[in-house]
């Protein structure tokens, strides 16, 4: 059996287990906050994001490709100063983004509309902290294909977040709000996981090293990723404070403008966002690999780019299929999926008329991170530049027509605009075939197919309410299974079966 494919299987187990424990995890807040607060801290968690971008976003992916290149020429005194750069420089910016909160509180009340999300902020401090140091550490790992470790360690921030916040609920040992414990949870969790990527790391023999020689470069080749997860984090607050006010403006009350969307963010998404477990997994396994032949694909420094472009469209047709598995099942029953989990009918709507958009998400994901790992980094900031300002346009403009159900288009668009560019690029350079596209075909037809025989079903065993949800989801998914499978969509069988992913020399 193929190594990669050890290596992606050993990731997605994890992967898979630590979503499947953080999904569970927003059916509980769901269930024990009000929509409302449930809106203030996907909004405080929103602004978090942007701290933690410039903290700990463009340092490790540069950390990990260039570990990955030392780690071919067992280079470790190269990866102990590159591993000090990456801690001086995301312990400097964090002490920058901490002194700004503490000492500008006008500031965050200016952000905030609710105190709720300003006190969260606070108390999200020392998982900023504890995050910039194990973010680094962790790159490093990835480099040199620690694949297990990287994967438990987060499984076991994941697992213990959940005891915490289900001992700081259910007892009433601190007198704290919710938000306020949710917040706790998360900066203790934090702390745990980074004192054990620690000991692994040392442990293994890693060491710091003089930071001089790397430091430098690292800050030049992290920044454009860093601008642009920035930018992504950005967005993403912006959104949390254009959408109330846009809703507000067009008759909502502020209760129901944070209501809607703390149901669309905080339960709709999640579920959209499952395919992106998968698809990090792929990236987790495949990037270091791809990073290995080339550092930066236009130096020229590779003259044979076959390996490189099998790769590449190995991770494509993948994450097709991965995008897409979900599909049928979102489009049938998405309503009494989202009744069953979250209570919340209205979360459902928008997880059907949302469910298309697992794909460009994902072909934009991974495509991504294959033009950061080759060395494309500005490229990549400049599509997702012009590909935020459609999103952007949609909230601000679109929700006098559509409510909330702009921000869902303003996703599609900006999703579709940036995978599209970002195939084109790798098109220009000869690294991408257009093979995956019939596979999208496929897996669309496949999709459409299994879900009319799973609304048919649903309709038909209405009656029976929880019961025919699980027997039409059943029925939704084995039909799918089973139609990609007969059709070997993805080629599969060659995957699981044979030693060689790449065999093939033909592009």
């Amino acid at each position: 059996m193929n190594k990669l494919f050890k290596a992606m299987f050993c990731v997605t187990f994890f992967s898979v287990a630590t979503r499947a424990m953080g999904f569970l995890l927003k059916i509980y807040l769901s269930r024990s906050m009000s929509s409302e607060l449930l809106g203030s801290y996907q909004v405080a968690m929103s602004i978090f994001g942007v701290f933690m971008t410039l903290v700990s976003s463009g340092i490790p992916v540069v950390l990990s490709r260039n570990t990955a290149y030392y780690h071919g020429q067992n280079n470790k005194k190269a990866i102990g100063s590159i591993v000090s750069s990456g801690l001086i420089l995301t312990g400097i910016i964090c002490t920058i983004v901490t002194l700004i909160v503490l000492f500008c509180p006008s500031l965050m009340s200016l952000i905030f509309t609710s105190s709720a999300s300003s006190e969260m902020i606070l108390i999200l401090l020392p998982a900023l902290l504890f995050s910039s140091i194990y973010e680094v550490l962790r790159g490093a790992l990835w480099g040199e294909k620690q694949f297990f470790s990287i994967s438990f360690t987060e499984f076991l921030e994941q697992v213990t977040r959940i005891i915490i916040i289900v001992l700081l609920f259910e007892t009433t040992f601190l007198d704290m709000s919710l938000t306020n414990k949710t917040a706790l949870s998360l900066s203790l969790a934090c702390i745990i996981s980074s004192i054990h990527v620690a000991i692994i790391y040392f442990k293994r023999g890693g060491k710091l090293n003089n930071p001089k020689y790397e430091f430098k470069n690292l800050l030049k080749t992290s920044t454009p990723i860093t601008a642009v997860r920035t930018a992504s984090s950005i967005v993403s607050s912006v959104i949390a404070v254009i959408i109330p006010i846009r809703l507000m403006t067009y008759g909502y009350s502020s209760s129901e403008a944070l209501s809607e969307f703390g149901i669309i963010m905080g339960m709709t998404f999640p579920l959209i966002m499952i395919p992106s477990t998968l698809i990090s997994s792929l990236a987790v396994t495949i990037i270091p690999s791809i990073s290995e032949q080339s550092n930066n694909i236009d130096s020229g420094e590779l003259k044979d780019t076959t390996v490189l472009k099998n790769k590449i469209n190995f991770s494509l047709k993948t994450t097709v299929v991965f995008s897409s598995m979900l599909l049928p099942l979102f489009l049938a029953i998405g309503v009494p999926i989202c009744k069953f989990l979250f209570n919340n009918e209205t979360a459902g709507k928008y997880l059907t008329f949302s469910a298309i958009l697992m794909i460009p998400m994902g072909i934009s994901q991974i495509t991504s991170s294959i033009l950061n790992a080759i060395g494309l980094e500005l490229k990549s900031l400049k599509n997702y530049a012009i590909s935020s300002s459609l999103l952007i346009l949609c909230i601000f403009f679109l929700p006098k027509y559509f409510g909330t159900y702009a921000l869902i288009i303003g996703y599609l668009l900006m999703s579709l605009t940036s995978s599209t560019m970002n195939i084109l690029m790798l098109k220009k350079r000869k690294l991408v075939s257009f093979d995956f596209v019939k596979v999208l075909l496929k897996m669309l037809s496949i999709s459409i197919f299994s879900a009319l025989i799973g609304i048919s079903l649903y309709k038909l065993l209405s009656q029976f309410q929880t019961i025919s949800m699980f027997i039409s989801a059943g029925i939704t998914m084995l039909s799918m299974a089973l139609l990609v499978y007969i059709f070997n969509v993805a080629d599969f069988k060659m995957i699981i079966f044979k030693n060689k992913i790449f065999a093939k020399a033909k592009a």
